[in-house]
Protein backbone atom coordinates (compact mmCIF):
# COMPACT_ATOMS: atom_id res chain seq x y z
CA UNK A 1 0.00 0.00 0.00
CA UNK A 2 1.46 3.46 -1.21
CA UNK A 3 1.06 6.79 1.18
CA UNK A 4 -1.46 8.61 0.46
CA UNK A 5 -0.57 12.14 -1.05
CA UNK A 6 -1.06 14.85 1.07
CA UNK A 7 -4.22 17.19 -0.10
CA UNK A 8 -2.23 20.27 -0.51
CA UNK A 9 0.16 18.58 -2.49
CA UNK A 10 -2.65 17.51 -5.11
CA UNK A 11 -3.97 20.95 -4.98
CA UNK A 12 -0.21 22.35 -5.86
CA UNK A 13 -0.35 19.93 -9.22
CA UNK A 14 -3.45 21.03 -10.27
CA UNK A 15 -5.65 17.73 -9.53
CA UNK A 16 -5.17 16.31 -12.96
CA UNK A 17 -7.55 13.24 -12.17
CA UNK A 18 -10.38 15.74 -11.35
CA UNK A 19 -11.61 13.84 -8.68
CA UNK A 20 -13.22 15.74 -5.39
CA UNK A 21 -10.83 17.15 -3.07
CA UNK A 22 -12.02 17.12 0.65
CA UNK A 23 -12.85 20.32 2.66
CA UNK A 24 -10.72 21.08 5.23
CA UNK A 25 -13.33 21.23 7.84
CA UNK A 26 -13.35 23.32 11.31
CA UNK A 27 -11.38 22.11 14.19
CA UNK A 28 -13.34 22.41 17.31
CA UNK A 29 -10.72 22.59 20.03
CA UNK A 30 -11.06 19.62 22.38
CA UNK A 31 -13.29 20.01 25.81
CA UNK A 32 -12.83 17.98 28.89
CA UNK A 33 -9.18 16.72 27.51
CA UNK A 34 -6.40 16.49 30.62
CA UNK A 35 -2.85 17.16 29.83
CA UNK A 36 -1.79 14.87 32.48
CA UNK A 37 -1.06 11.28 30.71
CA UNK A 38 -2.11 7.73 32.19
CA UNK A 39 0.20 6.70 35.90
CA UNK A 40 0.57 3.80 33.52
CA UNK A 41 3.09 5.63 31.03
CA UNK A 42 6.77 5.89 31.56
CA UNK A 43 8.84 9.29 30.50
CA UNK A 44 8.91 9.13 26.72
CA UNK A 45 5.05 8.03 26.78
CA UNK A 46 3.82 10.85 29.08
CA UNK A 47 6.10 13.74 27.64
CA UNK A 48 4.38 12.50 24.19
CA UNK A 49 0.84 12.61 25.94
CA UNK A 50 1.54 16.13 26.45
CA UNK A 51 2.62 17.01 23.30
CA UNK A 52 0.03 15.71 21.34
CA UNK A 53 -2.58 16.94 23.16
CA UNK A 54 -0.96 20.32 23.67
CA UNK A 55 -0.59 20.40 19.43
CA UNK A 56 -3.46 18.16 17.69
CA UNK A 57 -6.51 19.99 18.82
CA UNK A 58 -8.48 17.52 16.84
CA UNK A 59 -7.90 14.54 19.76
CA UNK A 60 -11.56 14.02 21.70
CA UNK A 61 -12.13 12.35 24.63
CA UNK A 62 -12.74 9.18 22.37
CA UNK A 63 -9.47 9.48 20.87
CA UNK A 64 -7.57 8.56 24.47
CA UNK A 65 -7.98 5.07 24.28
CA UNK A 66 -5.53 5.46 21.20
CA UNK A 67 -3.65 8.17 22.27
CA UNK A 68 -2.55 5.55 25.25
CA UNK A 69 -1.65 2.78 23.53
CA UNK A 70 0.08 4.94 21.22
CA UNK A 71 2.55 6.44 24.20
CA UNK A 72 2.91 3.20 25.34
CA UNK A 73 3.94 1.54 23.02
CA UNK A 74 6.23 4.61 22.54
CA UNK A 75 7.14 3.77 26.34
CA UNK A 76 7.87 -0.48 24.84
CA UNK A 77 10.14 1.26 21.91
CA UNK A 78 12.17 2.71 24.49
CA UNK A 79 12.77 0.09 26.68
CA UNK A 80 13.44 -2.12 23.39
CA UNK A 81 15.88 0.12 21.77
CA UNK A 82 17.28 0.10 25.89
CA UNK A 83 17.97 -3.52 25.66
CA UNK A 84 19.45 -3.74 21.97
CA UNK A 85 21.93 -1.26 23.18
CA UNK A 86 22.92 -3.25 26.21
CA UNK A 87 22.81 -6.55 24.83
CA UNK A 88 23.61 -5.84 21.18
CA UNK A 89 21.76 -6.50 18.12
CA UNK A 90 23.20 -9.88 17.42
CA UNK A 91 23.34 -12.23 20.07
CA UNK A 92 25.22 -16.09 19.63
CA UNK A 93 24.81 -19.47 21.13
CA UNK A 94 26.86 -21.35 23.04
CA UNK A 95 28.83 -22.94 20.04
CA UNK A 96 29.02 -19.61 18.96
CA UNK A 97 26.48 -18.88 16.31
CA UNK A 98 25.02 -15.70 15.79
CA UNK A 99 21.32 -14.87 15.84
CA UNK A 100 18.89 -11.96 15.59
CA UNK A 101 18.52 -10.52 19.19
CA UNK A 102 14.30 -11.05 19.50
CA UNK A 103 14.51 -7.42 20.98
CA UNK A 104 15.16 -6.66 17.28
CA UNK A 105 11.87 -8.30 16.14
CA UNK A 106 10.28 -6.99 18.89
CA UNK A 107 11.42 -3.47 17.78
CA UNK A 108 9.93 -3.81 14.43
CA UNK A 109 6.41 -5.05 15.65
CA UNK A 110 6.34 -2.01 18.18
CA UNK A 111 7.65 0.27 15.53
CA UNK A 112 4.76 -0.27 12.75
CA UNK A 113 1.98 -0.27 15.55
CA UNK A 114 3.52 3.35 16.48
CA UNK A 115 2.95 4.31 12.55
CA UNK A 116 -0.79 2.45 12.50
CA UNK A 117 -1.85 4.80 15.36
CA UNK A 118 0.02 7.75 14.21
CA UNK A 119 -1.81 7.70 11.19
CA UNK A 120 -5.67 6.97 13.16
CA UNK A 121 -4.63 10.06 15.10
CA UNK A 122 -3.62 12.41 12.25
CA UNK A 123 -0.45 12.89 13.53
CA UNK A 124 0.92 13.15 10.02
CA UNK A 125 0.06 15.38 7.18
CA UNK A 126 -1.07 12.90 4.45
CA UNK A 127 -3.60 11.66 7.34
CA UNK A 128 -4.82 14.59 9.11
CA UNK A 129 -6.00 15.72 5.08
CA UNK A 130 -7.84 12.23 5.25
CA UNK A 131 -9.17 13.76 8.05
CA UNK A 132 -10.69 16.61 7.34
CA UNK A 133 -8.64 18.76 9.98
CA UNK A 134 -5.82 20.41 8.61
CA UNK A 135 -4.14 21.23 5.48
CA UNK A 136 -1.04 23.06 5.07
CA UNK A 137 -1.20 26.13 2.78
CA UNK A 138 1.86 27.41 1.22
CA UNK A 139 2.44 30.98 0.83
CA UNK A 140 1.76 32.57 -2.49
CA UNK A 141 4.27 34.67 -4.05
CA UNK A 142 2.10 37.15 -3.84
CA UNK A 143 1.26 36.91 0.12
CA UNK A 144 5.52 36.47 0.20
CA UNK A 145 5.67 40.05 -1.27
CA UNK A 146 2.92 41.39 0.87
CA UNK A 147 4.89 40.05 3.89
CA UNK A 148 7.95 41.18 3.11
CA UNK A 149 6.22 45.30 2.30
CA UNK A 150 4.69 44.98 5.29
CA UNK A 151 7.48 44.08 7.33
CA UNK A 152 9.64 47.00 5.63
CA UNK A 153 6.79 49.51 6.69
CA UNK A 154 6.78 48.26 10.60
Amino acid sequence: MTARKPTELKRALGNPGKRAMPKALAVVPHAGVTLEPPETLQDDGAHEWRYVLANAAWIAPTDLRTLRLYCEALDRRAHLLAELASQGWVLYTDKGYAYQNPAAGALATTEAQVTKWMSSLGLNPSDRGRLGVAEVKAQSALDKIRASRAARLA
